[in-house]
């Protein structure tokens, strides 16, 4: 039994290590802000390279930005765990852009911060901590 387990937790070392890009946790202690007014229960998950992901409460809302791109928008595919983890298809993960061609305003990110603008124009600022 205690093989096993070993055998176990290694291996969801080893897949947390090669899936880092891919794997959201949740941040219990971030904020977020729709022109300057907190949203309150809107969850907040980051990945290893502080990517951001946001679900709204309440609504079907989920906004990934990415680093390496910078370009706001929807995941097309994404799975959820408990509302504790979640996972997309791929390290630079596929969404449909918030303006529809992927040419619009890229959000600005810092180690602590990530803004940018949601389909209707709002402002959407992240606090990360």
């Amino acid at each position: 039994m205690r093989k096993i387990l070993t055998f176990a937790v290694l291996l969801l070392i080893v897949v947390v290590a090669v899936f880092r890009q891919r794997i959201f946790l949740r941040d219990p202690l971030g904020k977020v802000e729709r022109n300057g007014v907190a949203i309150d229960g809107a969850r907040l998950f980051i990945n290893f390279s502080n990517d951001v992901l946001v679900e709204e409460p309440g609504t079907e809302r989920r906004y990934l930005v990415q680093a390496w791109n910078g370009v706001p928008g929807v995941p097309q595919v994404l799975g959820c765990l408990q509302r504790l983890v979640c996972w997309t298809d791929a390290d630079h993960a596929t969404v449909f852009p918030l303006d529809g061609r992927g040419g619009g305003a890229l959000a600005t990110m810092s180690a602590k911060e990530v803004k940018f603008v949601d389909e209707n124009g709002a402002g959407i600022r992240v606090e990360l901590r």
